[in-house]
Protein backbone atom coordinates (compact mmCIF):
# COMPACT_ATOMS: atom_id res chain seq x y z
CA UNK A 1 0.00 0.00 0.00
CA UNK A 2 0.84 3.40 -0.69
CA UNK A 3 2.91 5.00 2.09
CA UNK A 4 0.63 8.55 1.30
CA UNK A 5 -2.85 6.01 1.70
CA UNK A 6 -1.56 4.75 4.53
CA UNK A 7 -0.57 8.17 6.36
CA UNK A 8 -3.92 9.48 5.09
CA UNK A 9 -5.64 6.73 6.97
CA UNK A 10 -3.88 7.57 10.36
CA UNK A 11 -4.48 11.00 10.25
CA UNK A 12 -8.56 10.21 9.20
CA UNK A 13 -8.35 8.21 12.66
CA UNK A 14 -7.39 10.54 14.58
CA UNK A 15 -9.90 12.94 13.40
CA UNK A 16 -12.22 10.19 13.27
CA UNK A 17 -11.80 9.17 17.32
CA UNK A 18 -11.03 12.63 18.03
CA UNK A 19 -14.92 13.37 16.96
CA UNK A 20 -16.14 10.62 18.46
CA UNK A 21 -14.26 11.30 21.99
CA UNK A 22 -16.13 14.79 21.84
CA UNK A 23 -19.29 13.36 21.45
CA UNK A 24 -18.91 10.65 23.95
CA UNK A 25 -18.04 13.62 26.36
CA UNK A 26 -21.10 15.81 25.50
CA UNK A 27 -23.04 12.83 26.16
CA UNK A 28 -21.44 11.98 29.16
CA UNK A 29 -22.45 15.39 30.50
CA UNK A 30 -26.02 13.97 30.70
CA UNK A 31 -25.18 10.67 31.83
CA UNK A 32 -26.10 8.99 28.37
CA UNK A 33 -23.68 7.40 25.43
CA UNK A 34 -23.41 9.59 22.28
CA UNK A 35 -25.79 6.20 20.52
CA UNK A 36 -28.91 7.61 23.27
CA UNK A 37 -27.57 11.49 22.04
CA UNK A 38 -28.00 10.73 18.11
CA UNK A 39 -31.30 8.84 19.06
CA UNK A 40 -32.81 11.49 20.38
CA UNK A 41 -31.02 13.69 17.91
CA UNK A 42 -33.09 12.16 15.39
CA UNK A 43 -36.17 11.47 16.98
CA UNK A 44 -36.14 15.73 17.79
CA UNK A 45 -34.89 16.69 14.23
CA UNK A 46 -37.86 14.40 12.79
CA UNK A 47 -40.99 15.11 14.87
CA UNK A 48 -44.42 13.71 13.51
CA UNK A 49 -42.43 11.62 11.24
CA UNK A 50 -40.02 9.74 13.22
CA UNK A 51 -40.18 5.48 12.81
CA UNK A 52 -37.74 3.08 14.26
CA UNK A 53 -37.14 2.10 10.68
CA UNK A 54 -35.64 6.32 10.32
CA UNK A 55 -33.57 5.94 13.06
CA UNK A 56 -31.87 2.57 11.63
CA UNK A 57 -31.37 4.01 8.56
CA UNK A 58 -30.28 7.40 9.22
CA UNK A 59 -27.61 6.18 12.20
CA UNK A 60 -27.08 2.62 10.86
CA UNK A 61 -28.02 1.33 14.10
CA UNK A 62 -28.98 -2.38 14.54
CA UNK A 63 -32.73 -2.46 15.50
CA UNK A 64 -31.89 -3.95 18.53
CA UNK A 65 -30.12 -1.39 20.03
CA UNK A 66 -32.53 1.13 18.28
CA UNK A 67 -35.35 -0.42 20.45
CA UNK A 68 -33.08 -0.80 23.43
CA UNK A 69 -33.12 3.22 23.54
CA UNK A 70 -36.65 3.66 22.46
CA UNK A 71 -37.56 1.52 25.23
CA UNK A 72 -35.74 3.32 27.79
CA UNK A 73 -36.85 6.76 26.55
CA UNK A 74 -40.58 5.36 26.64
CA UNK A 75 -39.85 4.00 30.91
CA UNK A 76 -38.57 7.55 31.24
CA UNK A 77 -41.68 9.00 29.55
CA UNK A 78 -39.74 10.60 26.97
CA UNK A 79 -41.98 9.05 23.96
CA UNK A 80 -45.10 7.72 23.37
CA UNK A 81 -45.77 5.70 19.84
CA UNK A 82 -48.41 6.10 17.60
CA UNK A 83 -49.32 3.26 14.98
CA UNK A 84 -49.37 4.72 11.67
CA UNK A 85 -52.09 5.42 9.50
CA UNK A 86 -51.26 4.56 6.07
CA UNK A 87 -49.25 1.53 7.53
CA UNK A 88 -50.38 -0.29 10.55
CA UNK A 89 -47.20 -2.10 10.94
CA UNK A 90 -45.38 0.80 11.21
CA UNK A 91 -45.41 3.26 14.67
CA UNK A 92 -44.77 7.28 14.96
CA UNK A 93 -42.01 8.21 17.87
CA UNK A 94 -43.68 11.03 19.33
CA UNK A 95 -41.41 13.00 21.86
CA UNK A 96 -43.61 13.42 24.59
CA UNK A 97 -43.82 17.33 26.44
CA UNK A 98 -41.11 15.68 29.56
CA UNK A 99 -39.46 14.29 26.10
CA UNK A 100 -38.97 17.64 24.03
CA UNK A 101 -37.76 19.82 27.19
CA UNK A 102 -35.29 16.98 28.12
CA UNK A 103 -34.08 16.57 24.28
CA UNK A 104 -33.92 20.51 24.13
CA UNK A 105 -31.80 20.65 27.36
CA UNK A 106 -29.56 17.60 25.85
CA UNK A 107 -29.28 18.75 22.09
CA UNK A 108 -28.91 22.66 23.26
CA UNK A 109 -24.84 22.11 24.45
CA UNK A 110 -24.49 19.82 21.18
CA UNK A 111 -26.33 22.16 18.78
CA UNK A 112 -24.54 25.02 20.09
CA UNK A 113 -20.72 23.57 19.95
CA UNK A 114 -21.49 22.37 16.14
CA UNK A 115 -22.75 25.89 15.17
CA UNK A 116 -19.87 27.19 16.69
CA UNK A 117 -17.11 24.94 15.09
CA UNK A 118 -18.94 25.87 11.58
CA UNK A 119 -19.03 29.57 12.06
CA UNK A 120 -15.31 29.46 13.18
CA UNK A 121 -14.53 27.57 9.74
CA UNK A 122 -14.61 28.98 6.56
CA UNK A 123 -17.12 28.22 3.99
CA UNK A 124 -14.64 26.92 1.97
CA UNK A 125 -13.43 24.50 4.57
CA UNK A 126 -16.75 23.25 5.32
CA UNK A 127 -17.58 22.67 1.52
CA UNK A 128 -13.84 20.70 1.65
CA UNK A 129 -14.96 18.63 4.39
CA UNK A 130 -18.51 17.81 3.60
CA UNK A 131 -17.13 17.07 0.21
CA UNK A 132 -14.10 14.72 1.43
CA UNK A 133 -16.63 13.15 3.96
CA UNK A 134 -19.36 12.04 0.86
CA UNK A 135 -16.68 11.02 -1.44
CA UNK A 136 -14.77 8.80 1.42
CA UNK A 137 -18.26 7.46 2.25
CA UNK A 138 -19.36 6.81 -1.75
CA UNK A 139 -16.38 4.64 -2.18
CA UNK A 140 -16.97 3.16 1.36
CA UNK A 141 -20.23 1.95 0.41
CA UNK A 142 -19.49 1.07 -3.15
CA UNK A 143 -16.89 -1.05 -1.78
CA UNK A 144 -18.87 -3.17 0.80
CA UNK A 145 -21.92 -3.07 -1.50
CA UNK A 146 -19.60 -5.18 -3.71
CA UNK A 147 -18.35 -7.23 -0.89
CA UNK A 148 -22.46 -8.54 -0.40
Amino acid sequence: MDSNIKESIRNYYEVYFGIGSIYDKLAKKHGITSGVLFVLYVIYENQNNCTQRLICAKLLYPKQTVNTILDSFHKQGYITKRVANSDKRNKYILLTESGKNYAESVLSAMLHLEETAFERMSEEDRQAMMKGERAFLEQLTQFVDELE
